[in-house]
């Protein structure tokens, strides 16, 4: 067991599995403080391929929330410790990936492009297909962004064509995904609805969440642009939200409350838009970061516009314009320069208006030029009979060489087909393995746990017993020495004063008779000290006479009550001698401290119910204060060693009510 063992390797294991289970369950606080614990016990036992290994995936759950100074700070760890390790490899090509992809999500598309290609060179190098697939995608959405269409296509191109040879479909459905994304920011909304379909498709057969999430968001986003598509649209984007809030994808949920936002703005809804908006609002303000920030500004400005709250509108959009000037890229700045133009001819800003006017025009003819719109065209084409000619190409193929190499090819297929079938069980027989051993190292946290806790009560359950036994000791102790000491000493006493006054004086008559009492109340005392002997009695009989040899003060009197043709034998010892030494505490307590005229003890035993109810009608005292006595403590002590329930009642002025119930 990883939490019994010593040993640091498996105490870093142990957390990073323990991590993946919480960010898989979207608790994300536990999943980072579990890493940061794994990361910690690493680095003190030099255990760097751990260590590149877990600030890997440290970055990459910083990235899906949106901390993308923390994601690189983490890349920079893992890539340090990882350098010079053969077997972390993988781990330092994705991490280069996810690094570049941090300064993509954060909208600095300069650095992201930078960091992107060196990434690709890195698993070119070493001849990593999946992760160059990735950084190809990725390369074709920066330059998407930098409106760079011939570098983009050729970056998309790239990566399909790897995917379709290796079967990737998680891979595919991005980078279709893309595509349709491209065909949108050129202003081609009716050819990206069938790439952007065919990247849901693909999704759903990776099962992957996130990957259906963005490409339902990708989709929703495309058909809101078409008005008989708007229902339709609005409809996907609801579908994707429940999804991103499973895996807690915070940025892509901002994505889908922007396109919500404009979506019942287009439609009148503004109730609706109002509603995600606040959503959006409240999110964007948590992440702090560019990339939501525009994205809240836009529909904000869109929906004030929409209001013709103009004045309010044109404070956004200049928002928007400062950040796009400082650098923020985004496909379609051209309509936020537009719109901006829009609001200052409603407020009859005239020179403003124009001057806005222009520079939109400016920048939608530096992106729809004439080579570009062909080369789109072509693309679009291309992709359209896709599948066809791959069909054709085949059917051919298979035509040619079916005489020749048909045995071949059903051996090549059917070795194949095995491999990926060996290949797929030992991927799933090792992931059972890791949830085997994720549940095991749970089980034994929680049985940990649990044996502490029972520990931790059997010792108070012990305390408490070795308390009251020595209580009870010290009472046998002293009630022994009063009687067979004082007691006797004072009776002494008496006969000596008597034998030397030989006749009785009326001025000793006194202080004798005063002495005989004091040795009587000790004599008294010490026989209420002393342990009941219930062998001789039932508690009954022994609260009986207790109650009945009470020595009160003038004015007080008490009395004792109990339940009728009840076999009072039944009751264990040890639960009728701690009943005893209550009723002794609580009475006790009443002549002390209560300052009543009556005090009531009261046994019942009904259905194995034993219940004790002391009263009093004194002064009472305030609840809400803490008492200096013992008193109370002992008697709630001694409730809990016998399992019983203890009640107390009190006010100023309205007395005392103390009620123990215990099952025999």
């Amino acid at each position: 067991m990883a939490t019994k063992s010593k040993k640091p390797e498996q105490l870093v294991e142990y957390y990073i599995w323990a991590s993946e289970g919480n960010f898989i369950k979207g608790d994300f606080q536990q999943g980072y403080a579990l890493k940061r614990k794994a990361i910690a016990l690493a680095e003190k036992a030099g255990l760097k391929f751990a260590i590149s290994q877990s600030c890997c995936d440290m970055g990459y759950y910083c990235n899906v929330d949106a901390r993308y100074d923390s994601a690189r700070y983490y890349f920079r760890k893992g890539l340090e410790a990882g350098e010079d390790l053969s077997e972390a490899g993988e781990a330092c090509r994705t991490m280069l990936t996810n690094y570049a992809s941090s300064f993509l999500f954060e909208g600095k598309t300069d650095s992201a492009l930078v960091y992107t290609i060196r990434a690709s060179e890195r698993s070119a190098a070493d001849k990593d297909t999946a992760m160059l697939i990735e950084n190809l995608n990725q390369l074709g959405t920066i330059y998407r962004r930098k409106k760079n269409l011939e570098n983009c296509i050729a970056n998309f191109e790239q990566a399909l064509h790897l995917c379709e040879l290796r079967g990737n479909h998680n891979a595919v459905a991005f980078i279709y995904g893309n595509i349709a994304t491209a065909y949108c920011d050129w202003n081609r909304p009716v050819d990206a609805i069938p790439f952007s379909e065919k990247a849901v498709e693909y999704a759903l057969k990776t099962g992957n969440k996130r990957r259906i999430g963005t490409c339902y968001v990708n989709l929703g986003a495309i058909q809101i642009r078409l008005v008989q598509m708007r229902a339709e649209g609005i409809a996907t984007l609801l579908k994707a939200i429940p999804i991103l809030e499973e895996v807690n994808d915070r940025r892509l949920l901002c994505d889908a409350y922007n396109y919500l936002v404009n979506a019942y703005r287009m439609d009148g809804n503004l109730n609706q838009a109002m509603y995600y908006l606040q959503k959006l609002d409240k999110l964007a303000h948590e992440m702090q970061t560019d990339a939501e920030r525009f994205r809240y500004y836009q529909a904000k400005a869109g929906l004030l516009q929409e209001s013709k709250n103009y004045t309010e509108a044109i404070v956004y959009y200049r928002r928007m314009i400062d950040m796009l000037r400082s650098g923020y890229k985004d496909t379609r700045d051209y309509e936020h320069y537009k719109r901006l133009a829009d609001c200052y001819l409603a407020v009859n800003n005239s020179s403003q208006a124009y001057e806005y006017l222009t520079q939109a025009y400016a920048l939608r003819d530096s992106a729809f030029h004439t080579e570009q719109t062909e080369q789109l065209s072509e693309y679009s084409v291309k992709y359209q009979t896709k599948e066809k000619e791959l069909e054709i190409v085949t059917l051919r193929q298979e035509q040619l060489e079916q005489e020749t190499y048909m045995l071949r090819h059903r051996i090549i297929v059917g070795s194949v087909i095995s491999l990926l079938g060996i290949l797929l069980l030992g991927s799933l027989y090792a992931r059972q393995r890791q949830r085997a051993r994720i549940a095991v190292l749970a089980n034994a946290a929680n049985e940990k746990e649990r044996e502490f806790l029972e520990l931790q009560k059997e010792t108070e359950q012990r305390l408490t017993r070795k308390y009251i036994d020595g209580l009870e000791s010290e009472r046998e102790r002293m009630a022994t020495e009063l009687h067979d000491d004082v007691c006797n000493s004072l009776l002494a006493l008496e006969m000596n004063i008597r034998t030397i006054s030989g006749e009785e004086s009326s001025d000793l008559s006194e202080q004798l008779g005063l002495l005989s009492n004091t040795r009587e109340r000790l004599r008294t005392l010490s026989h209420e000290l002393m342990p009941p002997a219930f062998q001789y009695a039932t508690l009954d009989e022994m609260l009986g006479d207790y109650v009945l040899h009470l020595a009160l003060p003038e004015g007080m009197y008490a009395e004792y009550h109990s339940t009728e043709n009840v076999d009072w034998n039944i009751i264990p010892k040890a639960v009728g001698f701690e009943c005893y030494r209550i009723v002794q505490e609580a009475v006790s307590n009443a002549v002390k401290y209560a300052s009543s005229a009556r005090i009531q003890v009261k046994l019942a035993l009904e259905n194995k119910n034993l219940s004790i109810l002391v009263t009093d009608d004194g002064k009472g005292f305030d609840m809400s204060k803490k008492t200096k006595g013992i008193g109370l403590h002992t008697i709630w002590q001694r409730a809990e060693t016998i399992g019983a329930k203890v009640e107390l009642i009190s006010a100023p002025g309205e007395g005392t009510w103390l009620r123990v119930n215990v099952i025999i």
